[in-house]
């Protein structure tokens, strides 16, 4: 999004100084040279469907920020990148819709339905939209809308998992790749720490589980269950259904 907002500032300024009361061709030079690195830039990003699968799946940008801001063929190049994303790795995940995953869920509680149930289901006429409708598609043409907090603390709200069970999972699987590598250095570099001498035995798989579940408590990203939230959550499924262990001794 920096460089949109500097491909911005370029143009204004270009359209001022190209002016005849304020023409000044060595600023021009100077924003044509930036505008050169800035296109260096833009073309490494493109590389990558990341960043602007990151963007479509921003709730408050999604496709209409490309089209607004991107020229319409980087718009269409991205989003039909992002597009494969969702269809090769995501789209087909076994998982169960909302509808699919109540029904589930109540039948498990009464046992088999009876016959009731069956002449009921035989004279419904609401359909399941979930069997039609394009998660991804659906969200990113959808109307931008203003949230709190980032995308990513958006998509891991319940609400968000359980209406777009496997959009959220890679949105949340997109929007957790950091933009650069200081952040990863930040949250191991206390390992030498945590991995104290006494502490030798500790494996390498839960030395990295315990940095990232602390990396994750300062971030506010997990809630102890004593302090009202969910506490933290293991053995995730694709389709909602967690445990969560308490973690009222994690402080």
């Amino acid at each position: 999004m920096i460089m949109d907002i500097l491909l911005r500032h370029y143009e204004q300024k270009k359209e001022l100084y190209e002016a005849e009361e304020t023409h000044d061709p060595l600023m021009l030079h100077s924003i044509d040279m930036g505008w050169f690195v800035l296109d260096k830039y833009y073309a490494l990003s493109g590389e990558s469907p990341i960043y602007a699968t990151a963007l479509l799946l921003d709730p408050s940008k999604r496709a209409r920020y490309l089209e607004i801001n991107w020229k319409g063929e980087w718009a269409e190049a991205a989003i039909r990148d992002a597009l494969s994303i969702w269809e090769e790795e995501y789209k087909m995940a076994p998982t169960l819709g909302p509808a699919q995953a109540l029904s589930e869920a109540f039948r498990s509680q009464q046992g088999h339905s009876n016959k009731l149930d069956r002449l009921l289901n035989e004279i419904m006429v609401a359909e399941d939209i979930t069997r039609d409708v394009d998660d991804f598609e659906n969200f990113i043409h959808n109307k931008p809308i203003k949230i709190e907090g980032s995308p990513l603390v958006w998509w891991c709200q319940r609400d968000q998992v359980w209406t777009y069970p496997r959009l959220s999972r890679m949105a949340i699987d997109i929007l957790s790749v950091p933009p650069g590598s200081a952040d990863p250095e930040s949250a191991f570099s206390g390992g030498r720490r945590t991995l104290s001498w006494g502490r030798e035995r500790m494996s390498c798989v839960n030395l990295e589980k315990v940095e990232c579940i602390g990396n994750w408590l300062r971030e506010g990203l997990i809630i102890p269950s004593s302090r009202g939230g969910r506490g933290l959550v293991v053995d995730g499924e694709i389709n909602g259904s967690v445990h969560v262990d308490s973690d009222d001794n994690l402080d």
